[in-house]
């Protein structure tokens, strides 16, 4: 069979992949700056505004920001031409403090001031800086700002009654600093706008020491026919978490995510930052912004709308951002490093974070079709144009200089995209926020924002009938178990639909072609019922044969569990009885916490109320059944609602 390489190389080669193959331009208007531009955001803010159509404002001054000329992160000096960005960010202030986020409206106060904002004004902007401070409970800061500006005034072009206004404005906002005041809470009518999750997710159940983002619970083994794989080293309960890990790359879905959501992060930015160069990417910080202004955008930046309008698929648009990330002669550099390592080296079982782990990711390309095989060379060729021709910041040497382009670094640079395609199409990631305001507990489990790939994540294989599931927060994802998990037993989570919902031909049929394997899980191999054939109500189980008990009795066994007892052949039996009862109490409190869980509320004693009831379950009853169905669905809920979460709006009341 031909090499990547070498089909890449041969197409390539052909005149017509030269005619055919090349990246459309795009659609310029999309990322363009402008003042005029910007303004008419403004006035379009301004208007709603006026109207108390906050949030439609909030979207138009966010555009505003986007559109307007950007002085740079490197220190230009301010101009005229970015009058329109401070104006817009002092815009998107006052809105912000009206929606009662003072904290966004204090930091968008100070880009104004930073921008250029006129000096005219800048008295204003900073009485809005003390409301803030007041409101956040800062009483001295905001009496010191206040102080600044009243000697400022005389330095100001203001006439006697504008000046006598501020002194009387600011003599004021000083005497409420002298009250004693609590922090004034933000308002929750706006919760569905600026709410994006917990600020951070939830941390690994006893982390290992010298690799924190795995749990001591599990270790990274290799068979020859598992592959590479997570195992327990101890019994795990449900709801630990087993992983938390940062993406090697990431990037947000190619389309109006772009503005919603943070490039670097992957998290939703309700007050956006700006790219300097581009107004088709948004960061929710100054943090992530200087990552993707000095770092992946750099060479991004010119050519996304030409991505956009190829509509790419997560494998190829991710493949492109690992490679625009790096340079070529650093490119150059690793594969000669990785080839130099041969094929024949043990498989890794540590995590990674270089490009050796994305290099090494299996994309089972011999089990592919020729067709598949050239439809990947030619998405290759058209990614490879872009980078050769429109990506400068990827052929800088460490000097600075432009490299030189060789018929070999084609050929590598083809070759390494085929590669990264068919390597991350079996190991990509979904990143995905929960809605809130629907049906929380649901099949979806929210809307696809982005897509990862990830190191540790990488050895988890799948099974129809999963013992963890994971949840983003942002770009970074958690593992957390659903079952208890025997010391010994494999890690596995699933990779496309599990056993509930979907039959095992159709689950089968569509591992197959994504994933080139046929499933042997226990649900595959017993094939179990959907979710609607399943029992009910669970039945307490034997502890020796695992069938359903007849009252508190195994008749194949011959088995009464009325105590605790250990038999002659070593069979530990439980007291039924007492376990039921505990069975009725758990499954009250369970039926008090989904309705909380439903609303998007979540707390330490809502997921232990669940994890009480999973855990009886999961070692008494008949497996499977649909409450302990039920409360894995309402435990991934839980953890979704950690992660990143999107509250939608309140539909108003039809009278």
């Amino acid at each position: 069979m031909a090499t990547l390489d070498s089909m890449f190389k041969y197409l390539w080669s052909r005149p017509e992949a030269q005619q055919e193959l090349l990246p459309p331009p795009g659609n310029l208007r999309i990322s363009r700056k402008g003042a005029s531009e910007s303004e008419k955001f403004r006035n379009e803010g301004n208007r709603l505004y006026k109207e108390k159509k906050l949030e439609q404002a909030l979207l138009a001054y966010n555009y505003g920001i986007l559109a307007a000329p950007h002085p740079g992160l490197d220190g230009e000096v301010v101009g005229s031409q970015h009058e329109g960005l401070s104006l817009a960010f002092a815009n998107r202030s006052a809105v912000l403090y009206e929606m009662g986020q003072y904290k966004l409206a204090l930091a968008d106060a100070e880009r104004a001031l930073a921008s250029g904002y006129p000096s005219s004004k800048r008295h204003r902007l900073h009485e809005r800086r003390a409301k803030c401070l007041q409101a956040m409970g800062k009483m001295e800061e905001a009496n010191a700002v206040l102080e600044e500006t009243l000697t400022a005034l005389a330095t100001l072009s203001l006439d006697e009654k504008e000046v006598t206004a501020a002194k009387n404005s600011i003599s004021k906002l000083k005497s409420k600093c002298n009250e004693k005041q609590n922090t004034t809470p933000a308002s929750l009518r706006y919760q569905h706008v600026f709410y994006t999750g917990q600020p951070h997710p939830p941390p690994v159940s006893q982390p290992q020491s010298d690799l924190p983002c795995l749990s001591d619970a599990i270790s990274i083994q290799y068979t020859p026919i598992r592959g590479r794989h997570l195992v327990a080293n101890r019994d795990i309960l449900p709801g630990e978490v087993l992983v938390q890990e940062d993406a090697l790359a990431a990037t947000t879905k190619l389309d109006a995510t772009l503005r919603s959501h943070c490039s670097t992060c992957l998290r939703r930015c309700p007050a956006p930052l700006p790219c300097p160069t581009c107004s088709l990417v948004v960061f929710c910080s100054e943090e992530c912004q200087s990552t993707g202004v000095t770092g992946y955008h750099k060479a991004e930046c010119g050519v996304l709308p030409a991505l956009v309008s190829l509509q790419l698929d997560p494998a190829a648009a991710l493949a492109f951002r690992v490679l625009s990330s790096t340079t070529l002669p650093a490119l150059r550099a690793k594969v000669s490093a990785l080839l130099d390592e041969g094929s024949g080296s043990r498989p890794m079982l540590s995590v990674q974070r270089d490009y050796r782990m994305l290099y090494h990711l299996e994309g089972h390309a011999t089990a592919r079709t020729e067709s598949q095989l050239q439809e990947t060379a030619a998405i290759a060729c058209v990614l490879a144009h872009i980078l050769f021709q429109n990506c400068p910041s990827f052929l800088m040497d460490d000097t600075g200089n432009l490299s030189a382009i060789s018929e070999e670094d084609i050929t590598l640079v083809g070759g390494q995209l085929m590669r990264l395609i068919l390597g991350l199409e079996c190991n990509i990631h979904l990143t995905k926020e929960a809605l809130v305001g629907t049906a929380v507990m649901n099949k979806g489990r929210g809307q696809e924002v982005g897509w990862s790939v990830y190191s540790a994540l990488s050895f988890v294989n799948h099974s129809c009938v999963p013992n963890t599931l994971s949840t983003s927060h942002g770009k970074v994802k958690f593992l957390y178990s659903i079952n208890i998990i025997p010391r010994g037993a494999e890690i596995t989570d699933s990779y496309g639909e599990r056993y509930v919902s979907h039959t095992r031909t159709e689950r089968r049929t569509a591992l197959q072609q994504h994933y080139y394997f046929c499933c042997g899980c226990a649900a595959c191999q017993a094939d179990w019922p959907l979710f609607k054939d399943i029992p009910e109500k669970p039945s307490l189980r034997c502890p020796s044969c695992f069938q359903a008990l007849a009252g508190f009795t195994c008749r194949l066994c011959d088995i009464s569990c009325t105590s605790q007892a250990t038999t002659q052949t070593g069979i530990h039996l439980y007291n039924a009885p007492d376990i039921l009862k505990q069975l009725n109490k758990a499954w009250h409190d369970f039926l008090k916490a989904a309705v909380q869980i439903q609303k998007g509320n979540v707390s330490p004693e809502l997921v232990e109320m669940v994890v009480t009831l999973m855990e009886i379950l999961d070692r008494y009853t008949v497996y499977p059944n649909q409450a302990i169905i039920n409360a894995q669905e309402a435990l991934m809920a839980c953890f979704d609602l950690m992660g990143s979460v999107h509250f939608l709006p309140i539909a108003p009341k039809q009278k």
